[in-house]
This record gives C-alpha cells, structure tokens and sequence, in this order.
C-alpha cells in the first residue's frame, strides 16, 4: 500500500512536470542557484536605507503596530518583510532571501501560464517565461527585498486572472480572484492606484455581464472598496489624509521644480507663489525644514512616527515620521503652482522621464557571477541597447547637482512597449466597429491599459524612477509580445516552407 501511494506520488509529481508552469519555474530556480554559486550575494542594504519602509529596526521588531501607523506607502510590503522577519528562526538576510526566491518562481511558473493562456505550445511557454523572468533587471530584484519583482508577479496574476474569465468554469470565483489581484496589487505598490484597480474589476464585471446576478458583483465590487477605501479611511482617522501614499505631494514637488529655471523660481518666491520648501527642495532631512514650519509635536507616540532619522542609516530620514506630514502637503501646493505658472518646465520633465523609462541599469553588469554578467551582455544584444547621457544640466535645482550620466538605452524597448499600447487600443477599436474579438483579446486590453498606466503615471508624477516601474511590467509586455511574434514568424515560416514546395 505504502509503494502504491509513493508510486502515485511520483506520478503526480511527474504529471505536473510536464506543464509549462512548473518547467519554467524549476529552470529558473536552477539559473538562480547556478548565480549563487558563481558569486551573486542578497544584498540587504535597502533594509537599512529604504524610503518605503518603516524604519527596519522598528519594523522587524513589531511589524503589526508598524504597519497600522504606516502612512508614506500601502501597507503589504511592509507587512510581509516585517512578519516574515518577525515570525522566522533564521537571520533577516537567510530569510529574505528566500523569500525573493519563492516569489521569483511563482513569477516564473505564473509567466509561463500567461504565455499558455495567449496560446503557446508548452516549450514554447517555458522559453517565454525564462526570456521574461531572466531578463537581468526584472532577474535582480531577486536578490534585493524590494517589491519590483512581486509587483510584476502580481501583474502577471491579474493577467491570468482575466484570461480564467472566459473559461466555462465558476465565473464568480474568477472575478474574485481578479478583483482580489488588483487589491492586492494597488496595496502593495502606490503607483498602481485606485483608479486602476477599480478600472479593470469594471471591465471584468462588464465581460461577465451575461453570466452573473446583481449580487455576485456587489460581492465583487466590495473586495476594492472595502479594501483599499478601508486603507485610506484608518489614514484619514489617524492621520487627516484620506490617501493610500501621503508623500505624493513631495513626489510631484521632486518632478516638477528641480527643472525649473533658478530665476523663475525665485521670482515665484518673491511674490508669495512658493514656499521655504520648494526652495530647499525635495525628500531632505527634517533639519532642512524645521525653521520654516510650524514647530511639531508628533500625536502618537510610536517609534516609527516619532524618530526623524533612522537608527539604521544616519544619513536616511524616517519619512514616516508624523512631522513630514506637513511638509509634504505644502510641498504639493508648491509643485501644483509651478505646474500652473510654468507648465513647459513640467513638460520637459515629462519628457525626461519617459527618457529614463527605457534606462537600463548598470547592476547587472556590475554583477559578480559570470551568469549574470553573461545574460546582461546576452539581454543588451536582444535590447539593442546604445550609450547615451542622462543630463541635469540647465535646470534651476537638479536634485543630484548638474549632473551627466552616461547610461544604456533599450531602444528595442520602445517598439515592444508601443506595440502592446497600440495592440490594447486595436482591441477597442474592432470591439466598437462590432468585429469579432478572440478569446485573447480581453488580455490584451488589460495589459496594455497597466502599461500604459504605468509608463503614463510614472513619468506624470515622478522623476528618476522610471526605470524601477519598467521592471515590474518588463515581464508581461515580454509575455505579450512573443505570443504574438512567435506565431507569426511560424506562419511565416510554414508559408515560406510551403512556397518553395
């Protein structure tokens, strides 16, 4: 009896080897261990310096409290780092790395199942998925406890998620798990806001129009509302914002007055338009500001809203800390004056931040495994990558001081990312001159209207990022666009072949 069940074990196990999902994820967890043998470290770093989280001393320590008084970010990341931190026997390092690791196959095995889902042989799927996932700047968040790599993994789910609506199985439950996808997804990552999730939950409601009752979509509806809405209520109780991000202000500040003329800021200065803030400028230390706000007595007294600094980074602030709160709203004001003032400054920011959008990183390069080095030289061949300049120079207060940076472009990375755009606006197109739509075509709206939100919002609202918000939708355009071109080229192919007989 006991061979009998070990045998079916084996079979199982065997059985869903042969699906395209686990093939690709044990191909890359291999890739993966292969880098850790040749040299790759996790790299810890940002635990000690990132902006995004609650300082890590207080966060490890006590991630509930943390997170309820988090008020700079949504609150997933935080939460999983600090419980996983919290909870385990091992060291944070040990830890967190596998933790990235796990994600880094579920993103694998989900990239897989997408390629699937548009409809590509098995092999096919599995070399999709590896092409998507081994890309060296999607690859690297693998190694760091940043939430680029389980942004693109969420996006990859949401995908498959819309692709499991036109199957003729429980149509609540797949908009469920679609509306649970984008919740999840916009509380884990700001950029990705409400009005994106509520968006597609529309669109998967409006699909399934035909096959479900009034009550299946309150059901599906609530899961965004009270989820998200629920986040930016405790902020508004405990903090007087009503927002899922409360630094945005700063943020639109950081994108906007660093390009502006010197002058022109300081004749908005002169007459009363700006304030000591927009002056000093963006994401500075607490001192930088303490003489020209009102003087701060923070309401709650918990760690990460009381400390300035961090204990873990002296040079970073705790931009958590209740005091900033102030700061960033006036520094919105600011940012919204001189958009209305001087809107071509705005525009030239825009501008160069849709430059940085398709930056590549040097990390990878910079890699000590020959694995990772290899595939950065194998990648910037398929990117059609070309040297250039990112450049401060002219604006009235760069950020980093006038700067030159010699940098890579992926020029292949603007067809690729205006072809999934364009493909998504063609679905509308032959959907309102009523022409008949493949079962695929509902992927496609949704994923190029993420990536044409993401691109968009990025460059809208920041300055400098672009190029981190890329990675977490590198994966699906590179799913959507060899569903398309694989296919094409075998028909091309088959014609060719055909035409010599």
């Amino acid at each position: 009896m006991s061979l009998r069940n070990e045998a079916s074990k084996v079979s199982r196990v065997a059985k869903m080897l042969r699906e395209a999902g686990p093939r690709a994820a044990v191909i890359w967890f291999a890739v993966y261990v292969l880098v850790c043998l040749t040299g790759q470290k996790f790299n810890t770093d940002y635990l000690n310096y990132g902006w995004q989280l609650i300082p890590w001393d207080i966060l490890s320590a006590d991630p509930l409290r943390s997170v309820f008084y988090l008020h700079i970010q949504p609150p997933l990341w935080n939460l999983l780092l600090g419980i996983s931190a919290w909870l385990s026997p091992l060291s944070d390092r040990i830890t967190l790395q596998v933790l990235m690791a796990l994600i880094g196959i579920a993103v694998a095995w989900m990239a897989a199942v997408l390629a699937r889902r548009l409809g590509l042989s098995r092999n096919a799927a599995v070399i999709v998925s590896l092409i998507a996932t081994l890309h060296p700047e999607v690859f690297k968040g693998a190694f760091e406890p940043t939430y680029e790599l389980a942004t693109a993994g969420l996006l990859l789910l949401v995908l498959i998620a819309v692709a499991d609506l036109s199957r003729k199985e429980n149509v609540r439950r797949s908009l469920v798990v679609l509306a649970s996808a984008v919740t999840v997804t916009a509380l884990t990552r700001s950029l990705f806001h409400p009005v994106w999730a509520i968006v597609i939950v529309i669109f998967g409601l409006w699909l399934m129009r035909h096959r479900i009752n009034w009550k299946s979509t309150l059901v599906v509806l609530s899961i965004p509302v009270i989820l998200m809405g629920g986040w930016m209520a405790k902020n508004e109780v405990v903090f007087g914002h009503a927002t899922m991000s409360s630094w945005f202000g700063m943020n639109l500040q950081r994108a906007v007055i660093p390009v502006l003329p010197k002058d022109q800021l300081d004749e908005m200065y002169a007459r009363d338009q700006v304030s000591d803030i927009a002056m000093i400028g963006p994401f500075g230390k607490y001192d930088l500001y303490k003489d020209v706000v009102e003087p701060c007595v923070p309401e709650h007294n918990f760690r990460a809203l009381v400390e300035l600094t961090r204990t873990t980074d002296e040079w970073s602030p705790n931009f958590n800390a209740e005091c900033f709160l102030p700061i960033f709203d006036q520094a919105g004001k600011d940012a919204f004056a001189v958009i209305k003032e001087h809107p071509e400054a705005w525009l030239e920011g825009r501008l160069w931040s849709l430059r940085t959008t398709v930056a590549v990183s040097p990390i990878p390069s910079e890699s000590p495994s020959v694995v990772v080095r290899g595939l950065d030289q194998l990648f910037s061949i398929a990117r059609l990558d070309l040297g250039g300049v990112l450049s401060t120079k002219g604006w009235g207060t760069p950020i980093y001081g006038q700067l030159e940076a010699r940098t890579d472009f992926g020029l292949m990375l603007i067809p690729m990312y205006l072809f999934i755009g364009l493909l998504g606006l063609w679905q509308i197109i032959q959907r309102v001159r009523r022409k008949a739509l493949s079962s695929t075509a509902p992927i496609y709206v949704v994923g190029s209207f993420t990536v044409a939100f993401t691109v968009v919002v990025g460059a809208i609202a920041e300055l400098g990022e672009q190029s981190r918000f890329r990675t977490m939708v590198d994966p699906i355009v590179t799913v959507m666009a060899l569903a398309i071109v694989i296919p094409f080229v075998r028909r091309q192919f088959h014609k060719a072949r055909s035409y010599k007989n």
